[in-house]
């Protein structure tokens, strides 16, 4: 789905300024992608025996990330290697306009019409993590945080590990339409939610809407 407003041509893009060290992926491209997920997870976990089960739980996440964006058709994805030097911090972030997520012409184009019909939306729906929702609201854009925990069980080299998944997802209000963007992030470190979503919320609120070329 395009972003376009109709009465410009213009397709406003939401743009992030990421803290830290990210890889950029073209989850359309497999073999890069696997190459490029080969290459932060060793770079994260390490090449030690000890390390496999980390290894296999950070490869099953960044590969998840792509899987999902390329079903998404997404147009950005991005593999965190590290927010400080020294200091590995294993998230993704994928960012795409769904599509059909418009709301009906009864509803304004302001971010509270948008953003509070879409949240009633999703209450009615039973959406998983809307108990979790919070409005957020930054200098450049508005948004909808949803977030959710999920256990999975790891295995690797015959060792079992119990690890917690952390979803996060931004639903921005693109400025002067109906329409939403969504930001989603994820990491492995499920354990750390707190700290986790304060630094997506930071990324989050930093972001902002800037024009593209015109659309086709």
């Amino acid at each position: 789905m395009s972003l376009a407003d109709a009465s410009t041509g213009i397709t406003p893009r939401l743009t992030f300024a990421l803290p830290g060290r990210w890889l950029a992926l073209d989850p359309r491209e497999q073999g890069e992608a696997s190459v490029h997920i080969d290459d932060a997870v060793r770079e994260l976990a390490g090449p030690a025996d000890d390390a496999a089960i980390a290894r296999r739980r950070l490869r099953v996440a960044f590969q998840r990330a792509v899987d999902s964006a390329r079903d998404a058709s997404a147009h950005a994805l991005f593999l965190c290697i590290e927010i400080v030097p020294g200091f590995p911090t294993p998230a993704s972030l994928t960012v795409h306009a769904p599509e059909g997520m418009r709301m009906s012409p009864a509803v304004g184009t302001s971010a509270d019409a948008v953003l509070g019909t879409l949240q009633e939306s999703f209450r009615v729906l039973r959406v998983a993590g809307i108990d979790t929702a919070k409005r957020l609201d930054g200098p450049r854009a508005s948004m909808l945080r949803l977030d959710r925990l999920h256990e999975e069980t790891v295995e690797e080299d015959g060792a079992t590990a119990v690890a917690t998944r952390l979803e996060a997802e931004y639903w921005f209000a693109v400025p002067g339409s109906k329409q939403v963007a969504l930001a989603s992030f994820a990491t492995p470190l499920g354990e750390l939610r707190s700290a986790m979503l304060n630094l997506f919320d930071s990324i989050a609120l930093a972001a902002a809407f800037g024009p593209e070329a015109p659309a086709e």
